[in-house]
């Protein structure tokens, strides 16, 4: 059976960051964020690819008609029905999960470090 490569201090700072939490508190996301980018430890290269990623979303937000011309026509999913316009609500489901998970580009620990210093008081 391989062995894992990972260590203990890195296997609970990436199972200990909680995405609902993370929702919840959106200041506090903000500041972990922030916190990461301008953490000296983290290369420049994943900072500046995580900022222009990020952009890139927010633009595909702004002008929505780009979005759907490009994928083509996503079914609704009922919500209509709540209110929220089927485009607008695919849009920012699709937004949160992507910068969630383009923390996953800085390292686990330091991501980590911040998350316990900022939502763990």
């Amino acid at each position: 059976m391989p062995q894992s490569t990972t260590t203990g201090a890195t296997q609970k700072a990436t199972s200990g960051v909680n995405p609902l939490s993370m929702l919840l508190h959106l200041g506090k996301t903000f500041a972990l964020t922030g916190a990461v980018l301008s953490d000296r430890r983290v290369h420049w290269l994943p900072k500046i690819a995580f900022v222009g990623l990020i952009g890139a979303l927010i633009a595909g937000l702004i002008f929505p008609e780009m979005a759907v011309d490009v994928l083509g026509v996503i079914p609704t999913a009922g919500l209509d029905l709540l209110g929220i316009p089927a485009e607008a609500g695919i849009d920012w489901v699709v937004f949160g999960v992507a910068a969630f998970n383009l923390l996953k580009m800085f390292p686990a620990d330091i991501v980590g470090e911040h998350y316990d210093r900022l939502f763990r008081k």
